[in-house]
């Protein structure tokens, strides 16, 4: 913990490292955060809650195989989800195990919190989505549309709408009624995706190497560029909307400013490929993720 990491800066943005986490056995396969708080989740099949310097909260053994996929919200519960095809909800502090959700029939590789926390979308590899009351923990509905493993949610800040990423090359905007748009673009698989901010636009990247650059409103692309050389598996809006950060099998964080799509820092300190990162509530850090078990807390400013 803690070893230095050298930074190449681009331009005027200056990102430090502050610390480094041998975080799982095997590789992380997500993070995400709420408050002062993220989580991660791994092959090793643990939860480990961490603040944002670094020390480790909290560990729940949760799953017998693999945790594909975690999510954390305002509220203090956590949704993790695996290769054992059911959703397990942990209540904050102690990690309380509240309530085990059964709907999919295959893995589950994607979860989400909406922004107030009330809702958990959950995508799996039968090409399904399921959408949850997270007060309740029931089940409001399934969405069905596309054609390959969904690999990643986000809903919308704004409106009564959710994202999904699919291995079928598309993302899909989602509604309330169940109708979809399907976004297409790609070339390949499509892996995350992240709305602004102000719900206006939503971020796209894939197997292609690409960032997408999406208008909601208009359902078109305002922005496609060449991000990373290998596949893109990771994208998230800073919550200021200036930034967002992209990386992949390469190895490298970029952070590309949002007014003019040009890259303003490279951030290189892994060894192995990122195959997640999230910023902070506050913008201040960016927590990155590794198929080695690494994680990285990085300043930004």
């Amino acid at each position: 913990m803690g070893r230095f990491v050298w930074v190449l800066l681009v331009a005027l943005w200056v990102a430090f490292p502050q610390t480094v986490i041998k975080a799982h056995d095997g590789a992380v396969r997500d993070i995400d955060l709420a408050g002062k708080f993220f989580v991660t989740c791994g092959d090793d099949g643990y939860i480990r809650v961490w603040n944002l310097q670094g020390k480790k909260i909290l560990e729940i053994k949760s799953h017998i195989g693999q945790v594909l996929s975690v999510a954390i919200n305002k509220r203090g519960f956590i949704a993790s989800a695996g290769d054992d095809k059911v959703i397990r909800i942990w209540r904050l502090p102690l990690g309380k195990l509240v309530k085990v959700l059964r709907d999919h029939d295959e893995y589950v590789r994607a979860l989400a919190f909406s922004r107030h926390g009330r809702r958990l979308a959950s995508g799996d590899d039968m090409w399904e989505i399921r959408l949850w009351d997270a007060v309740e923990w029931k089940l409001l509905g399934r969405f069905k549309g596309h054609e390959g493993w969904v690999y990643s949610v986000d809903f919308s800040p704004t409106e009564d709408i959710f994202a999904s990423a699919s291995k079928d090359n598309t993302v899909r905007i989602w509604y309330s009624d169940r109708r979809s748009i399907v976004l297409k673009g790609h070339k390949d698989y499509v892996y995350d995706l992240s709305f602004s901010p102000d719900g206006r636009r939503l971020v796209s990247v894939g197997n292609d190497g690409y960032v997408i650059v999406w208008d909601v409103k208009r359902l078109k692309i305002v922005k496609k560029f060449k991000a990373h050389e290998g596949a893109v598996y990771t994208v998230h809006y800073s919550p200021r909307g200036n930034l967002i950060a992209t990386a992949g099998f390469d190895g490298k964080v970029k952070l590309w400013s949002t007014k003019n799509w040009k890259p303003v820092a490279v951030l290189k300190g892994h060894k192995g490929a990122i195959v997640r990162l999230r910023f902070s509530p506050d913008g201040r850090k960016l927590i990155t993720a590794d198929d080695r078990g690494w994680v990285i807390i990085w300043k930004v400013r």
